[in-house]
C-alpha cells in the first residue's frame, strides 16, 4: 500500500507463528529440491506430501504438511519463483491479518483451511483424479489473500508496479480467477478444487469468526443472517460459562 515515508519491502514487526511458517516452508522445500536429483525416491516429498497411498498407511500429519512444501526438481529459476513469491505473499498478509485479529484466530484459519482443503483434495483424488504426491504452498497463500480482503473495507486499494491504483478485492479476485482457470483448463482438478476450497473456507470463517462483511453487495443478506447466528450462538456459550 501506499506510504508517503516511503515503501518497505515487508511489515514492520513479523510475528512468530509467520516466521515459523516460514522458516519451515523454506526449509523443507529447498532440502526437498536440493535431493531430489540425487536420490531414486524423495522421501522428503513421500513422507511429508499429500497422497492417499500415505493416508492408508496412516500418515494423517500429511493433511496439514503437504501445505508447507513447494515441489521442486533441483533450485530451477520456477521453482525459486514460486517460492519466493508464495512466502513472500504469506509473510505480507499473514501478518497484516494478525495485526488486525490476533495471533490465535490466525493459527486457526491457517491450520484449519489447511486440513478442510487436504481433506477436499484427498476426496478429488479417491473419485478418480490420483496424484502420487501433492504439495503445494499456495492453500495458505489463497487463504490469507481472501481473509485480508475480508478484513479490508471494499473500497481499499492498492498499487500495482507501485503506480497503477486498483481496488484490493478485483486484485485478489484476479489472482485466484487466474489460477483455477489454469487448473481447470489442463485439467489439475486437484489443485482446482483446493485452491477453491481454501478460498470459500477462509471467506466463511472471515464471517462467522470475525464478523466481516465481503465487497459483494449480493451476498450481503447471506452474510447478515451468518453474523446473527453466529453471534446467537457465541452469546449463549457466553452465558452458560458465567452459568
Amino acid at each position: 500500500m501506499y506510504n508517503r515515508a516511503g515503501y518497505r519491502i515487508g511489515p514492520h514487526r513479523t510475528p512468530l507463528i509467520i516466521k515459523s511458517i516460514l522458516f519451515i516452508t523454506i526449509a523443507i522445500s529447498v532440502i526437498s529440491a536440493v535431493l531430489a536429483p540425487f536420490l531414486k525416491f524423495n522421501y522428503v516429498l513421500y513422507l511429508l506430501s499429500l497422497s492417499l497411498h500415505g493416508i492408508k498407511n496412516f500418515y494423517f500429519w500429511q493433511l496439514i504438511t503437504y501445505n508447507f512444501i513447494q515441489p521442486g526438481f533441483g533450485l530451477s529459476i520456477s521453482f525459486a519463483v514460486h517460492l519466493f513469491f508464495n512466502t513472500y505473499i504469506i509473510w505480507i498478509i499473514g501478518s497484516a491479518i494478525i495485526e488486525k485479529t490476533s495471533t490465535k484466530s490466525f493459527a486457526l484459519l491457517y491450520f484449519l483451511s489447511t486440513l478442510f482443503s487436504g481433506l477436499v483434495m484427498l476426496l478429488v483424488m479417491f473419485l478418480g483424479y490420483k496424484y502420487t504426491m501433492l504439495a503445494s504452498s499456495g492453500v495458505g497463500l489463497y487463504t490469507c489473500l481472501i481473509a485480508w480482503m475480508m478484513l479490508n473495507p471494499p473500497d481499499t486499494r492498492i498499487f500495482l508496479f507501485f503506480a497503477i491504483p486498483l481496488k484490493l478485492f478485483w486484485v485478489v479476485l484476479a489472482l485466484l480467477g487466474f489460477n483455477l482457470f489454469s487448473n481447470l483448463s489442463s485439467l489439475d482438478m486437484v489443485h482446482f478444487f483446493g485452491y477453491l476450497s481454501s478460498a470459500i473456507f477462509s471467506y466463511f470463517f472471515s464471517i462467522i469468526v470475525w464478523n466481516r462483511h465481503s465487497p459483494f453487495k449480493r451476498l450481503d443478506k447471506l452474510e447478515r443472517e451468518l453474523i446473527y447466528f453466529s453471534r446467537k450462538i457465541a452469546n449463549r456459550s457466553n452465558i452458560k460459562r458465567k452459568k
